[in-house]
């Protein structure tokens, strides 16, 4: 690298000078008019709490490749495999197109950085939000059970940005998306998924911003002080709900791209010298305390640098929402099983955990009545009727079933259930079961644990270049595909990591 293309990097010093001053004042009493919101010390409240903000913003600036386990990289780069095909593929829908005229009026199409598949040149901001929400566009992206969230989108898309801004390696790359990927589900668990999603929060969104901060400021070279102040901002840009849901809104794709981009917005502040707040997770008014009606902050902590999240992150072989993933399981095996065929059958009734209902099961008579792709992707009566009707379930099935008078018909057929088994492995892992009731009076019953694609039922190496090759090659061609997959499958040799857009 030169010193040229890396104007932001350069800067870092003077602005961990400035942190400093600024820590120097504080601990002299300068508050700058602004009175501590933090509760006084009383034998009520002895101590301060758990320093979970600076605890991972050490870990986030600290981290470097060397300290990455080798597993770590290798998965790393399956997971940046995974949603660059997404991402690719992605491009020409409509609510990417809808995005991309959006942001031309907005003139944030007169930059340098670019988003894969794509061949216009948007300003950062705009690359990291487009190119997050495209890879949330087909919920095809990997997810970790416990944190009940998608990683990988706002962290890889911030990162990317983050790595052409500063002319980054592409072993810079693969670190800055290790940390986030740890802050992020850290953030969430120490949150408490469950709890904070239960309020309404989206939490890819909601935690996706901390993690693309993470990711992006590791890469810009942030001191742990300024990586502190880059979550102090992003907790300002905290948002995303799942009210998506009622029309099957395009929001869904939006805030998740919104948080690669605030992520990434927040790190470039910190980078020269711009304060945000302090405790921004543990604080009275952080983002535990505010988002979460019985946060765990000690979660966040737990093995850090020696357990590795990333690791347990799954990678998805269904296009939907994971809950529905198990239940499509469970269905191919008794298919396979029994030769069931549409017509044999009289009823299908799926178990699941209570939250999984209220995300793709109920209201049922909205459920088996979608109106759009959305409706589709958290739907489980549809899901499920075209996996009975087609025995599979891929991106390509879903216009044509929003037109089919027979899926209609077999959603009337299926129904959702809560089941004490699949609740009482939630979160841990999205049970299902699926009893199917033929015309004959038959009954057959499939339970199955944990959907493929968890770390332990990982697609192998075919499965997963089979995945990336069905998204990237109606886009580039066979001889683009091969280049962007060979491309990322050689990043952990230490090259520019803009060798990904010159495919």
């Amino acid at each position: 690298m030169t010193s040229s293309v890396s104007p932001i990097a350069a800067d870092n010093a003077a602005a961990h000078t400035a942190h400093q001053a600024l820590h120097d004042a504080a601990g002299n009493g300068a508050s700058g008019g602004h009175a501590s919101r933090e509760a006084p010390r009383t034998q009520a409240n002895p101590a301060p709490p758990l320093p979970v903000t600076a605890r991972l913003a050490e870990f986030a600036a600290g981290l470097s490749f060397a300290d990455l386990p080798p597993a770590v990289v290798e998965r790393t780069k399956l997971l940046l495999l995974d949603l660059a095909g997404i991402i690719v593929r992605s491009q020409d829908f409509d609510s990417t197109l809808s995005m991309k005229r959006a942001l031309r009026a907005l003139q944030s199409d007169r930059g340098t950085i670019r988003v894969l598949g794509c061949d216009e040149r948007w300003t950062p901001q705009a690359a990291a939000h487009l190119a997050g929400a495209a890879g949330h566009s087909m919920d095809f992206d990997d997810t970790h059970a416990r944190a009940q969230l998608h990683p990988g989108t706002p962290v890889i898309a911030a990162a990317l940005a983050a790595a052409q801004m500063t002319g980054a390696s592409s072993r810079q790359l693969l670190t800055g998306i290790v940390a986030g990927y740890e802050v992020m589900i850290r953030v969430a668990l120490g949150a408490v998924a469950l709890a904070h999603s239960e309020r309404g929060f989206h939490p890819t969104a909601t935690v996706g911003v901390f993690g693309a901060a993470a990711a992006a400021g590791n890469i810009l070279g942030l001191s742990a002080e300024a990586m502190g102040h880059a979550f102090g901002t992003a907790l300002s840009q905290s948002a995303g709900t799942g009210q998506f849901a009622v029309n099957g809104a395009w929001t869904k794709r939006f805030h998740v791209g919104y948080a690669a981009s605030g992520g990434l917005t927040s790190a470039v502040f910190a980078s020269q010298g711009y304060t945000g707040a302090t405790q921004a997770f543990e604080g009275r008014e952080g983002f535990f305390n505010v988002y979460s009606p019985r946060p765990q902050p000690e979660l966040a902590l737990q093995g850090l640098g020696q357990t590795w999240e990333l690791l347990d992150t799954g990678i998805k072989p269904y296009p939907c929402c994971r809950g529905i993933h198990a239940p499509l399981d469970a269905l191919a095996l008794l298919q396979n099983r029994h030769a069931l065929a549409a017509a044999d059958v009289a009823r299908l009734r799926v178990g699941m955990a209570q939250r999984s209902i209220h995300v793709v099961g109920e209201p049922q008579d909205r459920r088996r009545q979608p109106r759009n792709i959305v409706d589709c992707q958290f739907s489980t009566h549809l899901c499920m009727a075209v996996a009975l009707k087609h025995g599979r379930l891929g991106w390509n099935d879903y216009e044509p079933a929003l037109r089919d008078p027979e899926i209609f018909e077999l959603m009337q057929r299926i129904e959702v259930f809560h089941d004490a088994d699949c609740e009482a492995n939630f979160p841990i892992a999205f049970s299902a079961v699926v009893e199917v009731i033929t015309h004959r009076g038959e009954v057959f019953r499939e339970f199955v644990r944990a959907p493929q694609g968890e770390p332990d039922t990982m697609p192998d190496a075919a499965a997963l270049r089979r995945k990336f090759s069905q998204l990237v090659t109606p886009a580039l061609g066979a001889q683009g595909e091969a280049r962007l997959f060979d491309t990322i499958m050689a990043l952990d040799r230490d090259q520019p990591a803009a060798v990904l857009f010159a495919t």
